[in-house]
C-alpha cells in the first residue's frame, strides 16, 4: 500500500487558512486585489518582498497562503480564484495601518476594495462618542456579536483619505484571542465578498436591455409561427439568429453571474456566523445587507434566469417550426400516395374493361391449341372429328371459365 498522490494536499486543506490569536487593542487594513491576468507566481513573489520590507519573517512556503508577524506588525496573504487579499495588522495600537505608495506600486493587480478595522477593549462607557469620532454623523449599523462577546459598528462608507470603509470592534473581556481573530477575519471577508458579489450588477444592467429586446423579438416570432405568416425556412433562420445572440449573452454573463451568486451566499454565511443580536436604535449588519444588497442580488439572479429561459423558449419554438415542417411533409407525402393510388385504380379499371377482349383472345388460343393437339395426335380420323365437334360445343364453357378465373384474380386489386 502507498499514499495517494493528493493525500497531503487534502489533509492540509482543512488547516490551510487558520484563524489567529489576536486581541485588542489593534488595527488592521484589509485589501482585496483582482489578478486581472497577473500570474500567481508574480503575486507570490511581490507579497513576500513586501513582508521583507516590513521586517517580517519570511514564510517557509514559497507560494500560497501565509501569516507572519513580529512584535509590531502582522501580515496575512490569502490567494483566491480571481483575487487575492492582503491584511496588514498594527499590533498594540488603534491607529489603522496603511501601505505606502511604494508598497502599493509593488503589488500587482487591480485594487477592488478595502476595510479598516479598529479593535479595542470595551471599557463599559457609552459608545456614542466613539461612533461620532469614527463615523461622524453618518448612519451606523451595528450589533452585539458572538454571544455578546463584542460589539461591531460600521457605516459601510468609503473614507476619502484611505479609500476604505471602517469598522469599529469593541471587545468584551470574555472574548478570547481565537474568537477575536475569527471575528476580525469574518468582518474582512464580509467586506470582500460584498464587493466581489456586486461585480455582477453592472454586467446585469448592461445585458438586461438586450435580454428584453430578444424576449420581444422571440414573442413576435412565436406569433408568426402560430399564425403561419412566414415560411418555415425563414422562421428557422430567424430562430437560429436569436439563439446565437442568446448564447453570446450567456457566454458573456453566465460565469460572472454565477460567481456573484456564490459570493452573495458566502457573504450571508459569514454574517450568520457573527450571531448578531440587535442593539437598541441601530440596524444590524444583516438588516443593512438585506435592504441595500438584496435588490442587486435579485437583479443578478433574474438576469441569469431570464437568459436561461430565453434559451429554452427558443428551443421550444424551434421544435414547433420543425413540427410544422414535418406536418407539411407528411401532407405532401399523403397527397403523393393518394395520387399513386388513383393512378393504380385507373389502370385496374382499364384492365377490367379489357377483360372481355382478354377472354376472347385467351379462349381462341386455348381452342386452337387443343384442336391442333388433337389433330396431331389422332390425325384425320372419325374420332378426331367428333372430338373437334365436342370442343367447339364447349367453347362457351371455356370462355365462361376463363372469365371467372380472371375476375377472381383481379378481385383483390379492385377491393384495394
Amino acid at each position: 500500500m502507498h499514499d495517494h498522490s493528493l493525500r497531503d494536499q487534502i489533509v492540509a486543506e482543512v488547516h490551510a487558512r487558520p484563524f489567529h490569536k489576536l486581541s485588542g487593542p489593534l488595527a488592521l487594513c484589509h485589501q482585496a486585489i483582482l489578478y486581472e491576468g497577473v500570474a500567481e507566481e508574480a503575486v507570490n513573489r511581490s507579497v513576500r518582498q513586501l513582508a521583507s520590507l516590513k521586517g517580517l519573517p519570511l514564510p517557509q512556503n514559497s507560494e500560497g497562503f501565509f501569516f507572519t508577524r513580529n512584535d509590531r506588525w502582522a501580515l496575512r496573504f490569502e490567494p483566491h480564484g480571481e483575487f487575492y487579499s492582503l491584511t496588514l495588522y498594527a499590533l498594540a495600537t488603534t491607529e489603522p495601518p496603511a501601505f505606502t505608495d511604494e508598497e502599493r506600486e509593488q503589488l500587482p493587480g487591480a485594487y477592488l476594495c478595502g476595510v479598516e478595522v479598529i479593535c479595542q477593549p470595551d471599557v463599559g462607557t457609552d459608545p456614542e462618542p466613539l461612533l461620532e469620532q469614527h463615523f461622524n454623523d453618518h448612519q451606523v449599523s451595528g450589533s452585539s456579536v458572538m454571544g455578546a462577546a463584542g460589539q461591531v459598528f460600521t457605516d459601510f462608507r468609503e473614507r476619502s483619505d484611505s479609500r476604505m470603509s471602517r469598522v469599529l470592534v469593541l471587545q468584551q473581556p470574555k472574548m478570547i484571542d481565537y474568537r477575536c481573530g475569527r471575528l476580525l477575519q469574518r468582518i474582512c471577508e464580509i467586506d470582500t465578498y460584498r464587493h466581489m458579489a456586486l461585480l455582477g450588477l453592472p454586467l446585469s444592467n448592461e445585458v438586461m436591455p438586450e435580454v428584453t429586446a430578444l424576449d420581444q423579438a422571440l414573442a413576435e416570432t412565436v406569433a408568426s409561427i402560430a399564425e403561419a405568416r412566414r415560411e418555415p425556412a425563414e422562421l428557422i433562420h430567424q430562430l437560429m439568429q436569436q439563439a446565437a445572440r442568446v448564447e453570446d449573452l450567456s457566454a458573456r454573463s453566465a460565469n460572472r453571474l454565477a460567481a456573484s451568486e456564490a459570493y452573495f451566499a458566502l457573504m450571508y454565511s459569514r454574517i450568520e456566523e457573527l450571531r448578531e443580536e440587535r442593539l437598541e436604535g441601530i440596524q444590524t449588519i444583516e438588516q443593512f445587507m438585506d435592504r441595500r444588497l438584496d435588490p442587486a442580488r435579485r437583479t443578478c439572479k433574474a438576469t441569469g434566469e431570464r437568459i436561461e429561459r430565453l434559451s429554452k423558449r427558443i428551443a421550444r419554438s424551434t421544435d414547433l417550426v420543425r413540427s410544422q415542417v414535418d406536418l407539411s411533409i407528411e401532407g405532401q407525402n399523403k397527397d403523393l400516395l393518394e395520387g399513386l393510388n388513383k393512378r393504380a385504380r385507373r389502370q385496374i379499371r382499364m384492365q377490367a374493361k379489357l377483360e372481355s377482349f382478354t377472354v376472347i383472345v385467351v379462349t381462341y388460343y386455348a381452342f386452337d391449341l387443343i384442336d391442333r393437339t388433337l389433330r396431331n395426335i389422332l390425325g384425320d380420323t372419325e374420332l378426331e372429328r367428333q372430338l373437334s365437334l365436342g370442343l367447339s360445343l364447349l367453347v362457351p364453357l371455356l370462355a365462361v371459365g376463363l372469365f371467372w378465373y380472371l375476375r377472381r384474380l383481379l378481385k383483390g386489386y379492385d377491393d384495394e
